[in-house]
């Protein structure tokens, strides 16, 4: 017969309570890790790169099947490959002179994946030409594992 003695007792009251202490600290971490991030953030970063013209960094935003449904008001929409994104974003921002640009709406559509969008208002001239155009850019955004990433660009003039 097994006896367990008020010392055994004790070590495993102790080494119960650390383990629930360590579920209690742990927990709410984990939760967090899957909890999405604020859109806003991920939508004024978009704006930033767009102002600055970064193709590339608007790309590196591309969802994991690495395409992006691109509407540029050229006739030619459709979900593409990002290389392919960043060749018409490259050209675009070569053709026209930033002037500003503000994330002006964000919505959460909800779904699953989570997805949701931003409106950017972008404020630009052909180059060349002195009087300046504002332009819409819708960007939606669909929620993954390692953060929000750019599903949708559609730039309505």
């Amino acid at each position: 017969m097994l006896r367990i003695t008020p010392l055994a007792k004790a070590e495993v009251s102790k080494s119960s309570r650390v383990l629930l202490m360590l579920l209690l600290v742990a927990a709410p971490r984990a939760a967090a890790a899957q909890r999405p991030a604020p859109l806003e953030g991920f939508v004024a970063n978009v704006a930033r790169l767009w102002g600055a013209g970064n193709a590339s960094g608007i790309v590196a935003l591309a969802p994991g099947d690495g395409r992006i449904e691109l509407d540029l008001g050229d006739g030619r929409a459709g979900a593409v490959e990002a290389r392919h994104v960043a060749a018409a974003l490259r050209e675009l921002f070569g053709d026209r002179t930033h002037v500003s640009v503000r994330a002006a709406q964000v919505t959460i559509a909800g779904g699953e994946p989570l997805r949701g969008f931003g409106e950017l208002t972008w404020v630009s001239r052909p180059r060349g030409v002195t009087d300046a155009e504002t332009s819409t850019v819708y960007v939606g955004a669909v929620w993954e594992p390692d953060g929000w990433k750019v599903r949708e660009i559609r730039l309505l003039r």
